[in-house]
């Protein structure tokens, strides 16, 4: 996590300032891909091929200048496109102004969206598009905002860090040598500055009251968040793939988890 003068942590954006940001300023256009089309009419294996030969899985359709539905190309055999294609519907479409937040939960119901500009359907997001600099940035300051919320709950539960009963010497001592480095270079930090996430897990969810306050059931259920946490920030840090491990719908419904988790810490 970068670092934070103290004077400024008291006035770290809350969660709901950084949604607004990215509802504001980043929509699902900042991820998507313009449609290419074909005709109704058009044969179907000449479409398939053109597809293959651009790498794309689907293509709108139209019909008198206007985009009515899409094709796969895993469908297309012999005859017409409008053999094979499928009408749009209402779960299928979004407005072109649908925040980037929400445009990555609809994905867990779905593999593609098709944009609205206007009253024209001109855009499209596949599953391939959440892999784009705008979602991971959205995600990493997601991530970035726990462990600063986290900080932040240390700070004011523990006194005189007290904390440091939660973790083993070996951790301590490692918070302690970064401590040190840091303040030879003049930084105004606290020893709980140089904590990882890790240690602010290990110490949030070793007090009860803290992990009743912030909706976690218990322990186990809560190092297995932090666990899977840790490995998509990894992941995003190291621009790995973000669906490496975990399937789409898992690394949604984490994300869907980690904004109760924020809200919870808002409220502490």
């Amino acid at each position: 996590m970068p670092f934070i003068p103290v004077q400024q942590r008291d006035h770290v954006s809350t969660y709901k300032s950084l949604r607004s940001l990215f509802e504001k300023n980043i929509t699902v256009n900042s991820i998507s891909e313009v449609l290419a089309t074909c005709n109704i009419g058009d044969p179907a294996q000449q479409v398939k091929e053109q597809m293959a030969s651009k790498d794309y899985d689907v293509i709108g359709v139209e019909e008198n200048g206007m985009v009515i539905g899409y094709v796969l190309r895993e469908d297309l055999r012999e005859g017409s496109c409008k053999e094979y294609f499928s009408s749009f519907s209402p779960s299928d479409l979004v407005s072109d102004s649908t925040p980037l937040l929400q445009t990555l939960f609809i994905f867990k119901n779905t593999e593609r969206l098709f944009v609205i500009e206007g009253n024209r359907i001109t855009k499209v997001v596949t599953l391939a598009d959440l892999q784009k600099p705008p979602i991971r940035m959205l995600l990493f300051g997601i991530i970035s905002l726990v462990e600063m919320h986290l900080y932040q709950i240390i700070r004011d539960y523990f006194k005189e860090d007290s904390w440091k009963k939660h973790l083993g010497e070996k951790r301590i001592q490692q918070a302690e040598d970064l401590f040190l480095q840091r303040k030879a270079r003049n930084e105004g930090i606290e020893l709980s500055d140089c904590l990882q996430l890790c240690d602010k897990r290990d110490i949030v969810l070793n007090e009860q009251p803290l992990r009743e306050l912030l909706g976690i059931d218990s322990k186990s259920k809560g190092k297995d968040f932090f666990k899977k946490l840790e490995n998509l920030r990894n992941n995003l840090a190291h621009s790995q793939d973000l669906n490496t491990q975990n399937s789409w719908n898992e690394m949604i419904t984490l994300i869907e988890q980690t904004e109760t988790l924020l809200e919870k810490c808002e409220n502490i």
